[in-house]
């Protein structure tokens, strides 16, 4: 580990980290806050997607290991279902995020443009 952050500069320039660039403003503190909020979704429908195939598979496994047993079947129908329904969820939940900001006049995924116009003048 040490050898590979030896060969990649030897460490982290806080300089040239995303969330520090343009800090002193309520502009880049704000649009700092965007590109957080999008990665942390970005992350999290990566893990929810990775979730549901691992779940996925293993339901389908437990569906050819059940032997006929019909309430291993079902069982196993049951939570393929709900792995499908859970990735269904994840993903429509970013278009409910923006439908509810549209219904309310702020858009929840973009807050930089309208908490600029509430954020105290320096």
């Amino acid at each position: 580990m040490l050898t590979l952050i030896a060969q990649f500069g030897g460490g982290f320039n806080t300089q040239d980290a995303p969330f520090t660039e343009g800090i002193e403003t309520n502009e880049g503190a704000l649009s700092n806050l965007e590109l957080f909020i999008s990665n942390s979704i970005g992350v999290l429908t990566v893990f929810a997607s990775i979730f549901f195939i691992v779940y996925f598979l293993i339901a389908a496994l437990s569906w050819v290991t059940s032997g006929g047993d019909s309430g291993k079947l079902q069982t196993a129908r049951e939570r393929m279902l709900h792995g499908v329904l859970g990735l269904v969820i994840v993903v429509a939940a970013y278009g409910i995020i923006g439908l509810i900001g549209s219904i309310i006049g702020f858009n929840l995924l973009e807050p930089a443009s309208k908490l600029i116009d509430l954020a105290p003048a320096p």
